[in-house]
């Protein structure tokens, strides 16, 4: 279950306290935040992980950046109906993980998603009661492994390393990150934005879609790379989607129109100027 809410600062604490969430527990079982996991991609699509904590100067796929708790009102997470989920993972949102990264201004989205997990069946007997964000690294259909913090990783390789491509033209099938790497093939994400908060109700399919075109032809004019007819492609939440957090409206564009736009942004060189001759 990913989350990619946009909220901020003042919003995350609020929405803490509207989820019925307390400060970030202090029991010894509780995950830390700065803790780190070598769990796979299966777990994207599961409400909780039995992967335990690992070095973190070691090969690893995910790290916590925020621990919260919630009350027995939640029930068993893996029976919890979604909404009540989605209200619980509402500080686990792109700024805030964006800002644990040390990239609080980044624009463009990245191949870094948050992972929301709760206690297991056993855990939730046991009486835990927390909810954590997980910050992982898409490596196409796989989860990208690294040693060191997350953000000593970001901190250390440039900021294009992270941007999100697919090998090819996206479809709703076909969205795997990867780096981008080639301009003739790739596409990269330039828009990832959300239609709805948790709570929503779906639109209607033919809502959500005028609604992804209109937002992703206006990217196509942004990115065009003086191309005549800019190409762009759009992705929008199905009403299954939604009711599980997926909400955001996907724009992409062609890796090499969006490079040569870079290109014609650059600044022109300064003027050269022949040294001044000698006095006499």
């Amino acid at each position: 279950m990913l989350l990619r809410a946009r909220l901020s600062a003042t919003a995350i604490a609020a929405a803490v306290l509207a989820a019925g969430l307390a400060a970030p527990a202090t029991a010894a079982d509780t995950p830390a935040v700065g803790a780190c996991y070598a769990y796979k991609a299966a777990v994207l699509d599961e409400v909780s992980t039995t992967a335990p904590a690992v070095d973190c100067s070691a090969n690893h796929t995910a790290e916590t950046y925020w621990v919260g708790t919630v009350g027995n009102a939640l029930g068993v997470p893996s029976k919890a109906p979604s909404a009540r989920l989605l209200a619980a993972s509402r500080p686990c949102t792109t700024k805030a993980m964006n800002t644990y990264l040390g990239i609080p201004d980044r624009a463009l989205p990245s191949r870094f998603q948050t992972v929301v997990l709760f206690p297991t069946n056993e855990q939730w007997a046991a009486g835990e009661r927390w909810v954590r964000c997980d910050v992982v690294l898409q490596g196409g259909l796989a989860l990208k492994s690294y040693a060191g913090p997350a953000a000593q990783f970001v901190a250390d390789n440039p900021s294009t390393q992270f941007d999100f491509c697919t090998p090819r033209e996206p479809n709703a099938r076909a969205t795997e990150a990867y780096p981008c790497l080639n301009p003739k093939r790739n596409w990269i994400k330039v828009l990832d934005q959300e239609l709805g908060g948790p709570g929503s109700k779906f639109p209607g399919t033919k809502t959500v879609e005028r609604k992804t075109r209109k937002l992703c032809a206006k990217q196509g004019k942004v990115w065009n790379g003086k191309e005549k007819y800019p190409g762009w492609w759009a992705i929008w939440p199905t009403s299954v989607g939604w009711k599980d957090g997926r909400r955001s409206a996907q724009c992409f564009v062609p890796y090499q129109q969006y490079l040569k736009e870079l290109d014609e942004r650059q600044p022109a060189p300064a003027p050269t100027t022949d040294p001044a001759p000698p006095a006499a």
